[in-house]
């Protein structure tokens, strides 16, 4: 039988590290990784080929890859992916002879010829970056400051190419060090030298002087965490082709991989057994939005989580799938992925960590009647720290009233004459903010508790520039019904709505920021951000309900448009929300 990298052919000799179970090529010296516990490997070599199973096991991997010495061909097998990792180079590497990408026999494999020599594991850490989405602001996907090294164990899911694979834990103390770890994870105290932190001895790792302390050492991280930026609700599906399956029949492991995403969305909903289930299983299951029907309980899930999964929600109902799924997800992504995983180990160390930026709520508003309203669905928001902006046009809010409605948020207060641009007094409002990260909303529509957490979620594992929501519910005050859209979610799209746009504070300003224009202003904006080469994420839309009226919009249309038959999943008479709302009863229509 044919090899799957039969045509694979590069200098000799050739170094293929492999990941623990990877197929081994029919060529080359093979070391596994995991043997190598961050010793550094003989030089000499021409090439290095690195084998594992897909863009999670990649970034796992290259977290803590020793030096690997300098080549001119570096490639990279991933037996299990589903779609070609494709490279752009580093501007301070050599030129590139080659660049290539494609299906193996077996999974995908890519290969870079270099015209001169170049630090192998640099070229593989930049592959495992961009094996998934990067933003135009890498704000979404760095490390919240924390430096983290492993003794007698893997590094854990995610890339951080900062870490450190120790033979013992007393290494980090090592003086030499000139980025020594703030925390030590180990498996168990067996792994810990006598004297180490949190083995009872006269000796215990030295302070070290750079950070002025010891490392902390961890010896019980709980369950391992997963890698968010693989395995997330992306390309969630609101259909089903297929009922639920029982999780023990699906041939999972303790995790997912990439290749059981596709299959798995096409399922009604998957049936886990806490307990018996692997505990980073189910948390992985539950936060690529996959809907589980839960029995028993699993003590080492996070509580929301268990909370989530011991609801019994009827699946036949789209909108309750949808509904459970949002939960779990959110509850997932929150205790047991990786950025919350070393959220709680900078919590261990008492090093200061920032897990999500800072937000700026814009509040643009011509009405004062709406006031009221909008206050209180910025009030209610959790899961976040933001601030509140109210750039008001052709009146002045009331400071004390503002602080009445919003307690201790802070906020900044703006007025513009009524003759004042639309796209001025948004961008007003923008360059008075102090978050890292802009949110614009509208005064007169609904939204959940939950939105700016859920699209700082969104933001982090789509690596989008711009993360938003649809306008999936619409209430048409005229009609008097609600309508739901068959937007899909969960997708990269060019449209989200107008009062969800989430924007990181560079990316604005790199287009220049809200235009000087009296309509259309987020249709301008979403255009000037894929002009620039950005992307725009779609979030699921059970958190927002647009509100139509009569008048008082920025753009008018027929309230007919928004059911039209090819386009409306549901209706409702009335005013109907998605329990996502938890609507305050003063709120409704």
């Amino acid at each position: 039988m044919t090899h799957p990298l039969h045509g694979f052919t590069a200098p000799e000799p050739i170094l293929v590290l492999a990941d623990a179970g990877a197929p081994p090529p029919p060529f080359g010296e093979v070391v596994e990784v995991a043997s190598l516990n961050g010793s550094p490997v003989k030089r000499g070599q021409k090439s290095v080929l690195l084998v594992t199973a897909d863009r999670a096991s990649l970034r796992r991997l290259a977290s803590a890859l020793p030096r690997l010495g300098q080549v001119r061909v570096v490639a990279c097998w991933l037996h299990a992916a589903t779609s070609p990792l494709v490279v752009a180079p580093r501007p301070e590497w050599p030129a590139l002879t080659s660049a290539m990408a494609r299906e193996a026999d077996q999974g995908v494999l890519t290969v870079l010829r270099f015209a001169a020599p170049v630090p192998a594991h640099q070229v593989l850490a930049e592959m495992a970056r961009q094996a998934v989405p990067a933003p135009l602001a890498a704000g979404s996907v760095g490390h919240g400051g924390l430096v983290a090294s492993y003794a007698g164990r893997p590094a854990a899911a995610g890339l951080d190419p900062r870490a450190v694979l120790l033979g013992d834990a007393a290494d980090a103390g090592d003086s030499e060090r000139d980025v020594p770890p703030d925390v030590v994870v180990v498996r168990d105290d067996r792994t810990l030298a006598e004297g180490s932190v949190g083995v009872p001895s006269s000796r215990t790792i030295p302070a070290h002087h750079v950070i002025g302390r010891a490392p902390t050492v961890v010896t019980e991280p709980g369950v391992e965490p997963v890698d968010e930026l693989v395995v997330n609700p992306r390309g969630w599906r609101k259909d089903w082709e297929q009922p639920v399956a029982d999780a023990a029949g699906l041939g999972l492991g303790d995790t997912l991989r990439e290749a059981d995403l596709p299959r798995l969305r096409a399922l009604q909903g998957v049936a886990v057994r806490l307990g018996e289930t692997p505990s980073r299983l189910v948390a992985a299951l539950a936060m690529s939005g996959v809907p589980l029907l839960a029995e028993g309980d699993d003590p080492r899930l996070a509580d929301t989580l268990r909370k989530a999964l011991a609801e019994r929600p009827d699946l036949d109902d789209p909108l309750a799938r949808e509904e459970h799924s949002v939960t779990t997800r959110r509850a997932a992504l929150r205790a047991h992925s990786t950025l919350a995983w070393r959220e709680s180990l900078a919590a261990q160390a008492g090093v200061r960590f920032v897990a999500q930026p800072k937000v700026s709520v814009l509040l643009a508003t011509v009405r004062p009647h709406q006031l009221d309203f909008a206050l209180r669905q910025i009030a209610r928001q959790r899961d976040a720290d933001l601030e509140l902006v109210v750039s008001t046009h052709g009146f002045a809010a009331d400071p004390a009233h503002v602080r009445a409605a919003l307690g201790d948020r802070p906020f900044t207060l703006l007025d513009h004459p009524a003759d004042a641009f639309f796209g001025d007094v948004l961008d007003a409002a923008a360059s008075a903010a102090t978050g890292d990260v802009l949110l614009k909303v509208d005064d007169d529509d609904w939204y959940s508790p939950h939105v700016v957490g859920d699209l700082l979620l969104a933001r982090r594992y789509s690596g989008a520039e711009v993360v938003g929501m649809p306008s999936e519910f619409v209430y048409l005050q005229e009609l008097g019904v609600t309508a739901q859209r068959n937007h899909p979610t969960e997708v990269f799209n060019r449209f989200v709505a107008g009062g969800t746009i989430m924007i990181d504070r560079q990316v604005l300003r790199s287009v220049g920021g809200f235009r000087r224009v009296r309509r259309f202003v987020d249709a301008q904006l979403l255009d000037a951000v894929q002009a620039a080469g950005g992307s725009i994420y779609r979030a699921h839309g059970l958190g927002y309900v647009l509100r139509r009226t009569g008048s008082g919009h920025t753009w008018q249309s027929d309230p007919e448009s928004f059911r039209r038959p090819e386009i409306l999943a549901r209706q409702w008479p009335g005013f109907h929300a998605s329990r996502e709302l938890e609507v305050d009863e003063r709120d409704l229509p």
